[in-house]
């Protein structure tokens, strides 16, 4: 006979607990079995139980959040519900949130890379076309412009191909670090592959040299060349500037390392008014030689300096960034440490040598 049993809350919690007790070790059985089938030797349970249940909605922020607290704690199911997908290699394609929260902050910390223009591409290589020699205008007379035939002047074009190469960056941090983190475990990531990139990326549009990495426009062929024979001088300094065609001094930017930056310094032009002034541009400071701003670089040798507008460097971005985290490769499980590694990938070029012109042979 079947008789209605009346529980309080509290023992209808005992009761509970008592089943959740008893179940447990069939549910942990099951739980492992299901990861020893998918090949995985870590699992979060929350998403064991209920994968990407409330994740697809997710704001940006909070999304970035999870998937990193995810790969710092080795939930690999948490991984697969918040990433954009996984890659070749095992690793996991971050969200979109977190990659554009890094690109949008690189102006903070990059001299060159938010002057250039950046071409997204969706394969491992292609062409673009590049313009190698421009229409000429031909002017005639009233007199002998009537029954003659146009000049003939046709553009000569070109082909710029790219093909992706890897940038990447690896941080380590203790494991307390990573367990005693609130919310800010996401910052304190972001800033420091941040700064890795943005250095990254300066440096490949300066010095790449245009084989394993993107070429930069030191390693560029056909750029104009100015030889300044020695120290540089407030004469060099505007040969250099009117050697460049006037239709690209409009956005004129100099590039070059702290050596030659501290060498201007001191110098001044015929009226003894300073070449380098440093104004203040939305409350920032900015470096200006002969009213053009700088741009520092300093993995450029000091013999040489550029100046050109950085618009005709071609940044090609395959706009996707991948992840991967461990706590026992190299010596991390001996120092107690999870590694973290980012990388994406991208090409650059110079797109058009004649909007850069060198300074070569400095020596003093």
């Amino acid at each position: 006979m079947n008789e209605n049993v009346n529980l309080s809350d509290q023992q209808f919690g005992t009761l509970l607990d008592e089943m959740a007790r008893r179940f447990q070790p069939v549910i942990e059985e099951k739980a492992h079995q299901a990861m020893r089938d998918a090949g995985l030797t870590k699992v979060d349970r929350k998403h064991a139980m209920f994968p990407g249940a409330d994740d697809a909605n997710l704001p940006a922020k909070e999304r970035s959040y999870r998937f990193f607290r995810a790969v710092l704690g080795g939930d690999l199911l948490g991984l697969k519900a918040l990433s954009e997908g996984s890659t070749t290699a095992g690793g996991y394609l971050v969200p979109d949130g977190f990659r554009e929260e890094i690109i949008a902050r690189l102006p903070d910390l990059s001299e060159l890379a938010p002057y250039v223009r950046v071409v997204p591409v969706r394969a491992d290589t292609g062409n673009v076309p590049s313009l190698a020699t421009d229409i000429a205008i031909t002017w005639r007379g009233g007199a002998t412009a009537e029954n003659t035939a146009f000049g003939e002047s046709d553009p000569v074009l070109g082909q710029l191909t790219w093909s992706l190469k890897r940038a990447d960056a690896i941080t380590k941090m203790s494991r307390e670090l990573v367990a005693d983190s609130a919310p800010s475990i996401v910052e304190f990531v972001t800033r420091l592959f941040r700064e890795a990139i943005a250095t990254e990326r300066d440096k490949m549009i300066a010095v790449g040299d245009g084989t394993t990495q993107p070429q930069g426009i030191y390693s560029a062929s056909g750029i104009e060349s100015v030889s300044v024979g020695g120290a540089l001088t407030f004469a060099k300094l505007v040969e250099l500037e009117q050697t460049l065609p006037r239709k690209y001094r409009t956005r004129g930017r100099w590039i070059m390392n702290g050596t030659n930056l501290r060498r201007i310094y001191s110098l001044e032009d015929d009226n003894g008014r300073p070449l380098f002034v440093r104004d203040m541009v939305a409350g920032v400071p900015e470096s200006r030689i002969l009213g053009y701003p700088v741009g520092q670089q300093d993995n450029l040798p000091d013999h040489t300096i550029f100046f050109g507008d950085l618009g005709y460097y071609l940044w090609f971005d395959r706009e996707e960034m991948g992840v991967e985290s461990t706590t026992f490769g190299g010596d991390a499980f001996e120092k107690h440490q999870t590694w973290v590694k980012v990388w994406e990938r991208a090409d650059g070029k110079v797109g058009l040598s004649e909007a850069f012109v060198k300074g070569a042979g400095i020596t003093a």
